[in-house]
């Protein structure tokens, strides 16, 4: 039987795993970005028929179906660039050079643990709170992100009006 320690030490240690997952380094096929994490040049998040790709002309863009719907502007802006979700929420186009030549403009101070993600609706947004999106969503939203004032996020996806939870993170409590 467990104890109330022990339920505590398991909600903990299923927060941490549910974190890791929501926030992992991207892969390909990826559709997230974490806080501190970057692609490089020739590197995107995938989702469905949309990619957003950190092209190697410096440009940050948005293709839905191979039609560009979405772009940062900042081409031709030097080599060897790479995009960056800064942990203080602001996404940020760098080149070779490390100097930015694009940005979000979302710097937020004590913002917690940010990610951004490449909707199924086609959108692209910043989480901690959603502070930056691209505009380019269609369906409605993707994905709910609900702060509890209790330090909980529950986080929900939403497919043809039908919400499912994706995850949720629990305090060291146990309470939900």
């Amino acid at each position: 039987v467990p104890t109330k320690n022990g339920f505590s030490i398991m909600c903990i240690l299923l927060c941490a795993a549910s974190l890791a997952l929501l926030l992992a380094i991207p892969s390909s096929g990826s559709n997230t970005l974490g806080g501190g994490e970057r692609l490089n040049s020739g590197e995107s998040l995938t989702e469905g028929a949309c990619v957003f790709i950190m092209q190697e002309d410096c440009n940050l863009v948005l293709y839905e179906s191979s039609r560009p719907t979405w772009a940062s502007g900042s081409y031709h802006q030097g080599s060897g660039c790479y995009v960056t979700l800064q942990n203080d929420g602001n996404l940020v186009v760098y080149n070779n050079r490390n100097r930015a030549v694009w940005a979000s403009d979302t710097v937020r101070e004590n913002i917690g643990n940010v990610i951004l993600i490449l909707q199924k609706d086609h959108n692209v947004v910043l989480y901690s709170l959603p502070i930056w999106a691209t505009g380019t969503n269609r369906y409605g939203s993707g994905v709910v992100v609900s702060p509890a004032r209790n330090g909980t996020v529950g986080i929900s996806g939403a497919e043809q009006n039908k919400v499912s939870e994706i995850v949720r993170i629990v305090d060291v409590t146990g309470s939900v």
